[in-house]
């Protein structure tokens, strides 16, 4: 996975949870070319220990940490071994999360809850504790994984597109509470995105289909996720705060005007 750009994170440190697989890891690979130092954090030890390895074997400064974001002693310690290591945190990406499909009206207080730990509360705590760092050195770039589903309506989805639309509206809290630490916070509101958990949730057929609702016509890569994550990390991007930026093919641009378009396709199909 190459950087797009020189080593402009040279002497930083980037926290990136959910770096095990899929999008964080991909993230993890973008902030080391460009110079970071990594805490690859993951709530799977194996995970965050293969692709810490992956960034040192490629000469990258990088440490595995085990995390369940929606413990917030677990991400103190996170934090603690980060400042003990590498003596800074400067980036923070929110990135792990759960997506379990239920109907409202079977959406039990159990899945409610786990959403909104994970989801939610994780990225308020992860916030919190990397901000407390950051102020102090009045420099910061917290970036926070959301999703599609906290802009739209999803289906069967209520309990995940809650949380990830209550992680936009902490962002926007935290853009302007942080700013006059030199702080910026921002979200990604990611599409269908071709990951290992999207091959698994979905059967051959319905991945097939998908990208035929989406204007661009195809399901988003993870590097074009870690692409943005670059832009909003660095430090050029100090002026953008308080915005989350859809990584979608146009899917909420188009809105309801997409349903027509997917119809006269599939009635044009032979």
């Amino acid at each position: 996975m190459k950087s797009s750009g020189a080593q402009v994170l040279t002497e930083q440190t980037a926290v990136v949870t959910g770096a095990g697989r899929g999008i964080g890891r991909a993230v993890a690979h973008r902030l080391a070319a460009l110079g970071a130092r990594v805490v690859v954090a993951d709530l799977l030890a194996e995970r965050a220990v293969s692709v810490a390895a992956e960034l040192t074997a490629n000469g990258f400064k990088a440490i595995p940490v085990q995390v369940d974001t929606g413990n917030r002693h677990q991400i103190d310690c996170m934090i603690a071994r980060t400042l003990e290591t590498f003596g800074t945190v400067e980036i923070l990406v929110n990135n792990a999360g759960i997506a379990r499909a239920a109907r409202f009206l079977d959406t039990s207080a159990a899945l409610w809850e786990d959403h909104i730990r994970i989801n939610l509360s994780g990225i308020f705590h992860c916030s919190q504790a990397a901000a407390k760092v950051m102020a102090g050195a009045r420099y910061g770039r917290i970036i926070s994984i959301a999703s599609v589903a906290g802009l739209i309506g999803p289906i069967d989805l209520c309990a995940y597109g809650a949380s990830k639309a209550g992680g936009i509206g902490l962002t926007r809290a935290m853009a302007l509470e942080l700013a006059e630490y030199g702080i910026t916070a921002n979200a990604i509101a990611p599409g269908p995105i071709d990951t290992e958990l999207l091959r698994e949730a979905w059967s051959p057929e319905a991945y097939a289909e998908r990208s035929r609702h989406i204007p661009l016509g195809r399901l988003g890569q993870v590097a074009e996720i870690a692409h943005v994550v670059e832009m909003l990390a660095s430090p050029e991007a100090g002026y953008i705060s308080g915005v989350t930026i859809p990584v979608d093919g146009g899917s909420v641009a188009a809105g309801a005007y997409m349903v027509e378009r997917y119809r006269r396709a599939k009635s044009a199909s032979p």
